[in-house]
């Protein structure tokens, strides 16, 4: 057994055959050097070594016959490291700090072979920074903790009901003073993250949770109300926000700024893939008495607020593609109206409540697993999963312990398909000092279940690999 998470593809070793590895690194292509700057730093904070520059060490090599995030790492004597491109080539060093051992100021490896690439590329953990704003450096740690861990997505849950934490230029009253982080501190991180091959998902809430834009912005976001609500008085700019939580999709002023928002996040975030558009627990009920809601419903032939939900998810969806990215939502619209919700939408499926991965597979949607249970990492004990909760489900299976969720009594699992592209944990309204450790020792066992999806390990290996990687992780997290 090699003592390698996640597991391998590919793999000889011989225990028997330890070599001395000379604490030197090199590469023979410029696309390297930042990913050797980082192996140098990481491995310093882990083991108290330093990695200096030089050959008969650890040799970097590029070889283009490899596939795209694929990596071979040969240990005879010396370290050798083959990848094609940047992802693969990250992956190789990150497993290279499982591979190393240190001991006395001697760094060791067994005589091995290893061939290696992930089978799902969506691997992702959120962080909720919208109900618990995070100190900026956690935020940096989090990123150190995804890139040994072969975690490819960190998702920024930046606002909710409570805080609004990105910077803006264009509505400078929305970001939560004293919770909120600067152009200058995004701009690092954006840095500090491609250079350690994750990408991060920012995530802006809409059309619910979206207190903080009625809060600073009520006459460019709020609803019209009419009926008793309106007669007890209206504000001066003509409306009464009966549920501040809410956006209002039938104002072309609100989604006109929606837009501009849109595209003021993709500028914060050039290197990202994905934005989160947000899509959930949206008091859909209030816009039957939104004078602006009922016109444009009437106007655009939409027969109820069921489907006006799924026509603001289209419309803010198109805003994203328009500029090159992919959008994300979570599962949140009905079924009734999907068809106003472009097919390049991925949506995480998360509580089968709204709408079940097997129906958003069979309407033609890309679809990632955030099953609540084991995935959800929250302050209740009763709702708490632990990594062999992990190891035991699969990407194809949602789960749930609320009586309401259609998983609960019948957990659902659909067909193996291409079009569930991963999984993702969430972290709930939880300090960095209160989840840190359940991220630390929850999150492997997501990557190991994604980066193969057929099980590998029974408990009692993974427990031992598991804790090594542990050690070296906490390490790096605490120097």
């Amino acid at each position: 057994m090699i003592n390698l998470l996640p597991t391998p593809k590919k793999y000889e070793i011989d225990t028997d055959i330890v070599f001395s590895i000379k604490p030197v690194i090199t590469g023979d292509d410029a696309l390297w050097s930042d990913g050797i700057e980082v192996f140098k730093e990481a491995f310093f904070k882990i083991n108290e070594i330093e990695i200096g520059d030089g050959i008969g060490g650890i040799e970097i090599k590029r070889d283009s016959s490899l596939p795209k995030d694929k990596y071979v790492i040969d240990c005879n004597e010396s370290i050798s490291v083959y990848a094609s491109d940047k992802e693969g080539f990250l992956y190789a060093l990150a497993s290279l700090f499982q591979l190393i051992n240190v001991k006395d100021g001697i760094l060791t490896c067994p005589q091995l072979h290893v061939e290696d690439y992930p089978e799902k590329d969506f691997r992702g953990f959120m962080i909720d920074l919208g109900r618990l704003w995070h100190p900026f450096d956690k935020l940096l740690r989090f990123v150190d903790l995804c890139f040994i861990y072969k975690i490819k997505y960190l998702h920024l849950h930046f606002m909710d009901d409570k805080l609004y934490t990105l910077p803006s230029k264009l509505f400078p009253k929305l970001p939560t003073k004293g919770k909120s982080y600067t152009f200058d501190e995004i701009a690092y991180l954006n840095e500090y993250a491609q250079k350690r091959g994750i990408a991060l998902i920012p995530e802006i809430e809409g059309p619910g949770h979206a207190t903080p834009f009625n809060e600073a912005y009520p006459e460019i976001f709020a609803n019209k109300i009419v009926g008793e609500v309106a007669e007890q008085g209206l504000t001066e700019f003509g409306a009464v926000i009966d549920d501040k939580s809410l956006f209002c999709p039938g104002s072309q002023k609100c989604m006109e700024a929606v837009d501009a928002l849109i595209g003021e996040i993709c500028e914060m975030f050039p290197d990202t893939p994905y934005i989160h558009i947000g899509g959930d627990e949206a008091k859909e009920d209030y816009w039957e008495k939104c004078i602006e809601c009922q016109r444009y419903m009437r106007e655009n032939d939409i027969a109820d607020v069921h489907e006006l939900y799924c026509d603001y998810i289209g419309r803010v969806s198109n805003m994203v593609l328009s500029r090159g990215k992919t959008p994300i939502v979570w599962e949140g619209f009905s079924k009734k109206g999907a068809e106003r919700v472009p097919k390049e939408t991925i949506v995480i499926a998360w509580e089968s409540y709204y709408h079940t991965a097997t129906d958003l597979l069979e309407e033609g949607f890309k679809v990632i697993n955030c099953t609540w249970q084991p995935l959800y990492i929250v302050k209740s004990i009763e709702q708490r999963w632990d990594a062999l909760d992990i190891m035991k489900w699969n990407v194809y299976n949602w789960q749930h312990w609320w009586e309401n969720s259609e998983a609960t009594l019948n957990p659902i699992n659909v067909t193996p398909t291409e079009d569930v592209i991963g999984g993702l944990i969430c972290s709930w309204e939880l300090t960095y000092e209160q989840e840190i450790n359940f991220v630390m020792e929850n999150l492997i066992a997501l990557s190991e279940r994604t980066w193969n999806v057929k099980r590998k390990l029974n408990d009692r290996e993974f427990i031992h690999i598991h804790r090594n990687l542990l050690d070296k992780a906490a390490r790096l997290l605490l120097y």
